[in-house]
């Protein structure tokens, strides 16, 4: 058997090239962490106001190539700011209860995705995640 001692780095004390390896390393795998959670939320959504979904392809990073389709005729009612307890609950539900537009509605939750799964595949974002999960590094900036 054989040791071999390696340093290890937080994402602060790499070198801005080696910071950039790891971000794009990240970025290239990365999966919206949130989107079981908004998927729910908008199928909740929907049941709210008394349709189904029938189909979605959603592209997180491209609101204007995601598809949803649904059936049914909804309710036209007021619906309350949360119902799964997610975040997407709201921008739905304040979007629903203003003008009772669907594609409004769907819009914002769109928008709403792309900015926060842009926040998470940020430099801030991933900075935040290292942190958090106490992730190190080669100096390559190499995930150990």
């Amino acid at each position: 058997m054989k040791t071999i001692e390696v340093k290890c780095y937080e994402f602060d004390e790499l070198s801005d090239q080696a910071k950039e390896k790891a971000l794009s390393n990240y970025q290239m795998n990365a999966e919206y962490n949130w989107g079981d959670d908004a998927i729910n939320s908008l199928k909740s959504f929907f049941n709210e106001i008394g349709l189904t979904i029938k189909n979605y392809s959603i592209d997180w990073l491209s609101p204007s190539h995601s598809q949803i389709e649904w059936d049914g005729k909804h309710n036209g009612r007021f619906i309350k700011e949360y119902f799964t307890g997610y975040s997407s609950d709201y921008t739905l539900s304040k979007s629903w209860n203003k003008n009772r537009d669907i594609r409004d509605a769907v819009w914002e939750f769109l928008i709403d995705c792309k900015n926060d799964y842009e926040y998470q595949i940020s430099e801030k974002g991933y900075k935040e995640l290292c942190d958090a999960n106490e992730y190190y590094f080669d100096e390559n900036g190499n995930l150990i």
